[in-house]
């Protein structure tokens, strides 16, 4: 009957445990603060966007021209008059549009930015939701197991007191039942340790209580390396955003080459004029005057930065393969986890946790019928709880590690 029980556990699907977890990382999507946050750093960057590619402000000013100090008068020299000019600076055709494809760059960096950190929320409720499904898993097979020691315990007594037991065994029970009770101490406070860590993820408050987790049972992760290590390349957004470092550096090194080149000043100005004391003039006068920012120093100033922003643009280029390179390390080793894992799964599913419970049923027997004793029926029990307890670890770190490849490839694999 106990058999029965362990497969029916192992072979069952529980939905509503899957729309649990999804329920809750679609809860931390929407209330995380760090990721809102992140979302407000998005917008301020697509704002800047326009700045970056905007003229400089203009500027107006007003001015009295040739004043004779003598007199102060406006209408006693020929030069004299009250001048209003506007000025503006025009830098060299192309700079502009660079700085904007810099900010626009710079926004969907942000966006990568935020995506990343999506993806991290996500992969990290699932891995403390698998590991609270762990120690659930645990307090169940805990309290099972205590419930037949318990039953072994009276049995124990029952013929200790009929004169067919000895008082050592009933003892040896009962220690156990209280290293069982230990554990589950044990047990519940790490679960509520890790339901505040998950309340932090979703904005919940600490004494929210996660309810009690249902039976995952094992899928075989069936998609070959080489696939997801295509959809780290294509999909990863840090993968996306240090590529963008590449392009901005890029893009800092063509500005840099126009920094070579001339700005421009376009300045107008009108001067109105006083008819003079002898009744001459009083014509009034337009200016217009264009001027150039000449790069003279550009061996100390222009080329220097142009060089630097070469060696910069090296630098982003082999951080990009270095943040590769480890990205593809991690997705390495969190697949052959997984696959280790499944492996481990497979094995203790078919064949160790039933022989395990065979040879608990067979101790059982044989302890009624005097041909074995208790501490063999003690330790049979024990193999079983801590095979159970191995077992379900295993599916906890299995889909831990679903998780890590999800983040990574930014691709659902948990369904």
């Amino acid at each position: 009957m106990r058999l029965l029980t362990i497969l029916l556990i192992l072979i069952s699907v529980s939905f509503g445990q899957q729309q649990q977890l999804q329920n809750l990382v679609e809860r931390a999507l929407e209330n995380n603060p760090a990721l809102k946050a992140r979302g407000h750093r998005v917008q301020a960057a697509k704002e800047l966007i326009d700045p970056a590619g905007a003229l400089p402000d203009p500027m107006i000013s007003l001015g009295l021209m040739n004043v004779p100090s003598n007199s102060f008068a406006f209408d006693q020299e020929p030069m004299t008059g009250k001048q209003l000019a506007f000025s503006q600076a025009i830098p060299f055709p192309g700079k502009l549009g660079l700085k904007k494809k810099l900010a626009e760059i710079e926004a969907q960096k942000a966006t990568d930015v935020r995506g990343e950190l999506e993806l991290q929320i996500i992969r990290n409720v699932k891995q403390i939701y698998f590991k609270i499904f762990d120690l659930d898993r645990a307090i169940e097979v805990t309290e099972r197991n205590q419930t037949v020691l318990k039953n072994f315990t009276q049995i124990a007594q029952t013929r200790y007191t009929v004169g067919n037991g000895i008082q050592q065994d009933v003892l040896k029970a009962q220690v156990e039942f209280a290293r069982f009770e230990d554990r589950l101490i044990s047990l519940k406070e790490k679960r509520a340790a890790l339901n505040a860590q998950l309340n932090a993820l979703l904005n919940l408050s600490q004494d929210q209580a996660l309810e009690k987790t249902e039976i995952w049972t094992f899928e075989a992760n069936d998609i070959p390396f080489d696939t997801l290590k295509n959809r780290l390349l294509k999909n990863n957004p840090i993968l996306k955003a240090w590529q963008k470092n590449t392009e901005q550096s890029a893009v800092r090194v063509r500005l840099a080459k126009k920094e070579f080149l001339p700005d421009l000043t376009f300045t107008m100005a009108y001067t109105q004029r006083e008819v003079l004391q002898s009744g001459l003039g009083g014509n009034d006068f337009l200016s217009a005057v264009v001027g150039l920012k000449i790069p003279l120093y550009f061996w100390k100033k222009q080329d220097k930065q142009l060089q630097a922003r070469r060696f910069q643009k090296k630098e982003s280029t082999e951080q990009f393969n270095d943040i590769k390179n480890r990205l593809l390390a991690s997705l390495n080793d969190a697949y052959q986890k997984a696959q280790k894992k499944a492996e481990l799964i497979q094995l203790y599913q078919a064949t160790i946790i039933p022989q395990a419970s065979q040879a608990l049923n067979s101790a059982i027997a044989s302890y009624q019928n005097d041909q074995v004793d208790f501490l063999t029926l003690l330790n049979n029990l024990m193999v079983l709880f801590n095979y159970e307890r191995e077992y379900y670890r295993l599916i906890s770190e299995y889909y831990q590690q679903l998780a890590q490849i999800e983040y990574l490839t930014a691709k659902q694999i948990i369904k």
